[in-house]
């Protein structure tokens, strides 16, 4: 498994063997960790606040992309200013705890160096 399928495999980015996620998921809490790898025994929260930067880093990709959105529906298919965003919220809605996750798992690949074999 290279890195990018590592990162939206959402698997431990030291060894890419166990997910960084719990499983089953639940609603109630969405973005629930596994503490550390049960393979490499890489700790996942590494520091308190270490999320912080996936915040930021999602926050500036997402807004482009719903700007790119917007802009193309308005522009492209000759939507009103309000049926852009309607459907914008309810893309919003349905990709909001995916994005969240993938933004972690992106932040801790860039912080955690793969070891291998």
């Amino acid at each position: 498994m290279n890195h990018i399928q590592s990162i939206f495999a959402k698997k431990c980015p030291k060894c890419r063997q166990s997910s960084l996620f719990t499983k089953p998921f639940k609603w109630s809490e969405p973005l629930s960790m596994h503490k550390d790898c049960h393979v490499c025994g890489q700790k996942f929260e590494p520091e308190p606040g270490f999320y912080y930067g996936a915040m930021f880093m999602s926050y500036i990709a997402t807004g482009f992309l719903y700007l790119g959105m917007v802009a193309a529906m308005i522009l492209g298919l000759n939507m009103t200013v309000n049926q852009a965003f309607l459907v914008l919220l309810i893309f919003v809605a349905i990709t909001y705890i995916e994005t969240a996750r993938l933004s972690r798992s992106v932040w801790i690949h860039l912080m955690v160096k793969y070891e291998g074999e």
